[in-house]
């Protein structure tokens, strides 16, 4: 059954949810009459690649038409009458910037499956109830659609710096023109009406690399006040959940919500700090007084690593709390000398993490210290970790037979060492 099929399905309270976003996103006459068309296709992967989401936008229309062949044969003249309008709709707002309808189709057809996924959830009692209703908040879905923006905005000033890049190849070859000609000509109305044109490219030029650079300074921030405000809040509920969960409540979930979040920024900061050493490049080819770029660049690319940098150190997580497979309903317990497990789980899946990362495992010195007992771990307590298929390919390692150990204290020793 298409995932269209089982939206059509829901109850109508979850009918309603989706009924709210695609009025705001993408017509829904057009999920309806393409349903199985569209989920055929790789509209995450064209939202970072222009040419193949070129290529499914011209596909789409292409659809969109033959659609319209088949109702005029019906002479359905209201379904016509609206499929026609769409079609002007949709090639006006993204004939010149392909890759944000395949943005809006991607964040479309994950928000079905998030809303399929809390309708297919178990029928609880009220705690669980009250555990659940707070893992599927309004404040988890502002998250989801604030980070959805913020990926379209990145993919707006993707186009920005390639139409600067055009408009300054243009500008070079014009001022190349103007050297290479006669002295003759130099003094010709010609020439004067070309300077004219130069100058009024090279102010066209400046005003867009300060729109972009603006574009960029906002989207820092939007990110900076997401990261550091309601995405850190639903990160610290999940890790609440689990605690619950390890003293007998409800299994815990949310974890793959926040990694498509987690991997959404990431994905959106990787391409901004591209787009900066794009416009680095353009200023090394070309500047003038009052450029922009070599005084925001610097600041800007700053703040995006650095986001970068609070990103990863946030999105490691400890996916399955400490637990001796002895004793499976007691985790958290651990003995001396008793195996138990660990996994641990990075919430960012990129093409670009072709690193390996290492996990060391280790007890706290602040422990043995408050306790005047001192612990050391035995096993294998180095490990790299490795995409997992079973967690949407994200990156983890698990520790299955590390055993804890009392060091005693040698005779003559203080006793708080």
């Amino acid at each position: 059954m298409s995932q269209w099929n089982q939206v059509q399905q829901l109850e109508i309270k979850f009918l309603e949810q989706v009924d709210q976003f695609y009025d705001d996103n993408f017509p829904m006459e057009i999920r309806h009459l393409l349903a199985q068309w569209i989920e055929n296709q790789d509209w995450e992967a064209a939202s970072n690649n222009e040419t193949m989401a070129t290529i499914l936008l011209q596909n789409l229309l292409i659809q969109l038409d033959e659609q319209l062949g088949r109702v005029s044969k019906e002479k359905n003249l209201l379904l016509i009458h609206n499929l026609k309008r769409i079609r002007k709709v949709l090639q006006g707002k993204f004939h010149g910037n392909p890759m944000h309808v395949a943005v809006v189709i991607s964040n479309c057809l994950r928000e079905e499956r998030r809303i399929l996924a809390a309708a297919n959830m178990p029928v609880q009692g009220p705690l669980e109830k009250s555990l659940q209703s707070s893992s599927v908040s309004e404040r988890q879905r502002n998250v989801e659609h604030k980070v959805a923006a913020i990926k379209n905005s990145v993919q707006m000033t993707e186009q920005d710096t390639k139409y600067l890049e055009d408009l300054q190849d243009e500008f070079d070859y014009r001022y190349k023109s103007i050297q290479t000609m006669d002295q003759s000509d130099k003094n010709s109305a010609l020439m004067n009406q070309e300077v004219l044109t130069l100058q009024e490219m090279l102010n066209s030029l400046d005003f867009k690399r300060k729109e972009a650079l603006s574009k960029m300074t906002q989207i820092v921030h939007e990110t900076d006040l997401l990261m550091n405000s309601m995405l850190v809040e639903e990160l610290r509920d999940w890790k609440r959940r689990q605690q619950v969960a390890c003293i007998g409540g409800p299994l815990h979930n949310g974890l793959d919500q926040l990694q498509n979040c987690f991997t959404l920024l990431a994905e959106s900061l990787f391409q901004l700090r591209r787009q900066l050493e794009k416009l680095e490049e353009q200023s090394t080819k070309m500047t003038y007084e009052g450029d922009p770029i070599p005084m925001q660049r610097t600041h800007l690319l700053e703040r995006a690593t650095f986001l970068i940098y609070n990103l990863f150190k946030n999105s490691f997580v400890v996916e399955r709390q400490p637990c001796m497979p002895t004793h499976p309903q007691r985790p958290l317990v651990l003995k001396t000398l008793i195996q138990f497990t660990v996994k641990l789980r990075l919430l960012i899946k990129l093409p670009e993490l072709n690193y390996q990362v290492k996990v060391k495992a280790s007890i706290d010195k602040n422990v043995s210290t408050l306790s005047n007992r001192r612990f050391v771990l035995y096993g294998t307590n180095v490990k790299a970790m490795s995409i997992e298929e079973s967690s949407n390919g994200s990156l983890s390692v698990e520790f299955r037979h590390l055993q804890p150990k009392e060091m005693k204290t040698t005779v003559g020793s203080k006793g708080n060492e």
